[in-house]
C-alpha cells in the first residue's frame, strides 16, 4: 500500500501501481479466473512493470505448486516479473 497504492479494501483489479488478484475465493479455479484478467491486463499495458509475489501461498494456505502454473502465460511477457519459485516450477513442466 505505502509503496505501490493498493487501495486497503480493494481487492481486485487495477489500482495506483498495483494490481490486486483475490486469493481467499475458495479454489484454485476461482483464483484462476482473477490470474487471467492480471494477465490479459498486463498485455494491454506493456509499458507498465508488474512484480507478481507468491499469492495465496500466504493466509490463503496454498502451495507455489498450485499457483504457479495460473501464471504461465505471464512467463510470455516482457513486463511481469514472477517469484523465482512460480518461475523454476513453470520452467520445470515444460
Amino acid at each position: 500500500m505505502e509503496h505501490f497504492g493498493a487501495i486497503e479494501g480493494l481487492g481486485v483489479g487495477a489500482q495506483g501501481q498495483s494490481y490486486a488478484i483475490p486469493t481467499m475465493s475458495g479454489s484454485v479455479d476461482k483464483i484462476r479466473v482473477y490470474v487471467n484478467n492480471f494477465i490479459h491486463y498486463a498485455r494491454m499495458n506493456c509499458t507498465q512493470t508488474f512484480y507478481v509475489t507468491k499469492i495465496g501461498c500466504g493466509r490463503a494456505g496454498y502451495k507455489p505448486e498450485d499457483i504457479a502454473p495460473l501464471f504461465a502465460e505471464a512467463m510470455k511477457l516482457d513486463n511481469v516479473w514472477l517469484p523465482r519459485e512460480f518461475v523454476e516450477i513453470l520452467e520445470n513442466t515444460r
